[in-house]
């Protein structure tokens, strides 16, 4: 197991937003309202990029659909088609350092 860093704690500001590849997955490390979240770049609902998407208010909002997401817990909050979609899929972080990042099994 591997310590595999992301970004310096001190630029995770308001709206912050980056696309990131960790082990052949396609992510986004997010923060807003407080909240940093590393989740699958895609939308539960059909699969499409939310790297595009707007955040704000501690909230991801797709560019397809228009649903939101809380960072908090993942659950979609908006949108027309809400009753079916799932929760965002977030990876767990971790820091080291002045680094947050995740871990990786390169096993």
């Amino acid at each position: 197991m591997s310590f595999y860093p992301l970004e310096s704690k001190n630029r995770l500001k308001e709206g912050y937003l980056r696309r990131v590849n960790v082990a052949g997955r396609d992510l986004l490390l997010l923060h807003s309202a407080g909240i940093t979240r590393l989740i699958e770049n895609r939308c539960p609902h059909d699969g499409s990029p939310l790297f595009m998407g707007r955040l704000q208010q501690g909230c991801l909002r797709c560019p397809k659909h228009g649903i939101s997401f809380e960072l908090e817990n993942g659950h979609p909050i908006g949108g027309d088609v809400v009753a079916d979609v799932g929760p965002l899929v977030s990876l767990t972080l971790t820091s080291e350092g002045d680094q947050v990042g995740i871990i990786i099994d390169e096993t």
